[in-house]
């Protein structure tokens, strides 16, 4: 997806949904303002969620009572309609089910800024949905953002494991390499690379989604 231009249909759609409780440039502020405070927070105590609503429910002066079910409704619903600023790569599917059949052990390890059912929406889209995924890191569970090495750390502890033992497939030079501070070894796909130049760490290896089969010996 071209991130900048989903995002901003995504603000389009979900301030609409609010407007008549909350003016769209106050709930757009306040919704940035919101996953800031997400991202910045390392409090292990507070979900994501629990930050979100701390932060936005002041900001746009209404009851979270009020809020939630709106929130809900918005992703069960009228989040669907962004999917036409997306486009599936076959890829993907393909990739992950060679290694659901090799019986490695999987997680979507997306940035937990969003909701469980939005990001189910999302891997939908993409086509992996129905693969035995073991965790999919969510706003509602997960205590901590990327590029925070706390989120990496959360992830292991969930599933188990050391970090020699995983590796950390991603496009994001700052947002997925990071994971190298915990002793994972990380493979940066070069389809959709997103490299703002502030990333300290160097991929194991790089290259495209396809050749990702290629590093781990798989047909």
């Amino acid at each position: 997806m071209d991130m900048k231009e989903f995002m901003s249909q995504y603000f389009k759609v979900l301030t609409k949904k609010f407007k008549e409780i909350v003016p769209p440039d106050q709930m757009k502020k306040s919704l940035l303002a919101a996953t800031g405070a997400m991202i910045h927070n390392s409090r292990p105590g507070k979900t994501n969620q629990e930050v979100f609503m701390e932060t936005f429910v002041p900001l746009v002066n209404r009851p979270a009572a009020e809020l939630t079910p709106l929130f809900d409704y918005f992703y069960t619903h009228e989040y669907k309609e962004l999917r036409s600023y997306t486009t599936p790569d076959p890829v993907a599917g393909k990739v992950v089910g060679k290694l659901a059949g090799h019986g490695y052990r999987l997680v979507l390890a997306t940035n937990p800024v969003f909701p469980y059912k939005a990001i189910m929406e999302r891997m939908r889209w993409a086509g992996v949905d129905s693969f035995p995924w073991e965790l999919v890191t969510a706003y509602e569970d997960s205590h901590y953002c990327k590029p925070n090495p706390c989120y990496y750390d959360e992830i292991l502890r969930k599933i188990g494991l050391p970090g020699h033992r995983v590796l950390m497939v991603g496009n994001d030079t700052t947002m997925d390499l990071i994971a190298s501070s915990l002793g994972i070894k990380t493979f940066l796909v070069t389809d959709y690379l997103i490299d703002k130049g502030d990333s300290t760490w160097q991929p194991d290896f790089k290259g495209r989604l396809h050749e990702l089969l290629n590093y781990l010996n798989i047909d």
